[in-house]
């Protein structure tokens, strides 16, 4: 019973990511309004059953610490930026 149940959960959280980090962080830049100099991505899971997103945090530097600092949610598997 134990494992018909790990094996549901685990073919549940199974997610076919289409979206590079690479491609997500060129969609990331096309939906903010200012030219970043650096940024970090994250992958992580929202909801139940899981959706998997790249946080993409794009920014500038100003004296060497960030200065202004946007995150974009883009979908792992289509692409899409998730609205606020």
């Amino acid at each position: 019973m134990l494992l018909a149940a790990f094996l549901a959960t685990k073919s549940c959280a199974r997610q076919d990511n289409k979206i590079s980090q690479d491609e997500a962080v060129a969609i990331a830049r096309e939906h903010v309004d200012f030219t970043p100099d650096k940024h970090q991505i994250r992958y992580l899971p929202q909801g139940i059953p899981p959706v998997f997103f790249w946080a993409v945090s794009l920014y500038t530097v100003k004296n060497g610490r960030p200065d202004r600092v946007q995150v974009v949610l883009v979908n792992a598997t289509t692409g899409a930026v998730q609205e606020k």
